[in-house]
């Protein structure tokens, strides 16, 4: 395996670990994984994985889990049954404002704008 196909491989396993880590329900038992616990789980270290996905994609290891994070709420924002602050706290947000804020940072619009533009209701 070469160089490329081994960061290749480590930012699948990466997104592997998040997506498993959110469909087993530890997000919301435990809120936000460290990115030192992700790094544990694949049995490398922090620094390792940062560094990678960084030359890799030009996103650090944070900015993937928000990105990931962000995808989850558009997910859930479309099911207008919770509240935004409720999406907030299923994602591992302790403060629904912070999850507001970020979600505008990185959509351009805010949580509650988004579920109006593509609500089917």
């Amino acid at each position: 395996m070469n160089r490329k196909e081994l960061s290749t491989s480590l930012i699948e396993q990466f997104n592997e670990q998040l997506s498993q880590y959110v469909e087993s329900g530890q997000l919301q038992e435990n809120g936000i994984p460290s990115i030192e616990q992700i790094a544990d789980k694949m049995g490398i270290s922090q620094r390792y994985l940062s560094d990678t996905l960084k030359k890799e994609t030009g996103k650090t290891t944070t900015e993937h889990l928000q990105l990931l994070l962000i995808d989850e709420a558009k997910n859930m924002l479309l099911h207008p049954s919770k509240s935004i602050a409720e999406v907030a706290y299923e994602l591992g947000f302790e403060y629904p404002h912070y999850f507001s804020r970020l979600f505008k940072k990185k959509e351009g619009i805010s949580p509650t704008a988004y579920r109006e533009k593509f609500s089917v209701n």
